[in-house]
């Protein structure tokens, strides 16, 4: 990041005073809310810090002026000033399996206890996008598993929209047997490859 720019990511939280304040200008890395922490350079024309750790923080005062050495920013301290970035951050993408018998689009029982949970989800959520993508085991000719993963995505799509669940949000995808949860040599039947994926964002 160079000093002049405002960043915020999910990892990045930036503080930048309009100019000719005497205030320094503040950059904090902080986990995303999976807890995994990228890394960060700030850099001006007298020098640049590495941002690498949980709430390392550094402070700019000017673009000729080297950041200041990287400290560990109080939790306290982040959640003060960043309260209103830190309200707009989106959530983590929040995935649901759904498992099927074998050559029908009918769910498994444990599939089908979920699916009032992933429909709170998305009411509770609000995502912005819906992704359903339809999955078969290897058995079985190409053909019918392509025509069989599309089946069963269709079919997760309508149960959300008879939920009252929006379809403009969503896209629908099949692979047929490929991209399987647990590869398998082709003609193989394996019950966690027969599946829908639905990931809310």
């Amino acid at each position: 990041m160079r000093y002049g720019s405002w960043v915020l990511t999910a990892m990045i939280l930036s503080l930048l005073v309009p100019a000719g304040c005497a205030s320094n200008n503040t950059v904090v890395l902080v986990p995303d809310p999976d807890g995994h922490v990228g890394k960060a350079e700030v850099a001006t024309s007298g020098g640049k810090r590495l941002l690498e750790r949980p709430n390392d923080m550094t402070r700019v005062s000017g673009p000729t002026a080297a950041p200041s050495p990287v400290t560990t920013a109080d939790p306290a301290f982040i959640t003060a000033t960043f309260a209103d970035a830190l309200s707009i951050e989106p959530l983590p993408a929040e995935k649901f399996i759904l498992y099927f018998h074998t050559g029908t689009t009918d769910m498994v029982q444990g599939s089908q206890d979920m699916v009032p949970k992933m429909i709170a989800a998305i009411q509770r959520r609000r995502p912005i996008t819906i992704a359903i993508s339809g999955h078969t085991d290897a058995s079985g000719s190409t053909l019918l598993n392509d025509r069989l993963s599309s089946e069963r995505a269709r079919f997760v799509m309508d149960l959300l929209v008879k939920s009252g669940i929006d379809p403009k949000r969503m896209t629908v995808s099949s692979h047929g047997k490929g991209n399987p949860l647990v590869p398998t040599p082709d003609g193989v039947a394996e019950p966690r490859n027969r599946r829908v994926e639905v990931v809310i964002r």
